[in-house]
């Protein structure tokens, strides 16, 4: 599993998955929540930042042996406004969250992440 540090600038509140308990205050509250897996952030009138423990499943399109984090055992996807990002990790990992004053989202992932895409939609 891994924890989630949450800083909030935004001017509502941060709830968790739809629920009415506050997780993260306004202009400036913060979180940190331990052994965090699948959860979703609910950031009013932006839209739900959806955090998806894919455990130790890999996902192959980005997975390189040059790219030393990608080869780590546990993994998540974070998707949010239609954008993903994927991270990997060994033991405890950590993601940090930076919602700015207009609702816009900032990861950082210690042990490795990137941006990457998915499709939301497909028709075969």
């Amino acid at each position: 599993m891994y924890n989630l540090s949450i800083t909030n600038n935004y001017i509502y509140s941060i709830f968790m998955d739809g629920g009415n308990q506050i997780i993260a205050g306004p202009n400036g509250g913060k979180a940190h929540l331990e052994n965090w897996g699948s959860h979703a952030l609910n950031i009013a009138w932006m839209g739900d930042l959806n955090f998806i423990d894919i455990a130790d499943k890999k996902l192959s399109q980005y997975t390189n042996p040059k790219i030393p984090w990608t080869q780590s055992t546990w993994g998540g996807v974070v998707r949010y406004g239609g954008m993903e990002a994927y991270f990997r990790y060994e033991g405890q990992g950590q993601v940090d969250v930076v919602i700015d004053q207009f609702g816009s989202v900032k990861l950082h992932f210690p042990q490795g992440g990137m941006i990457i895409y998915l499709d939301e939609l497909a028709v075969e």
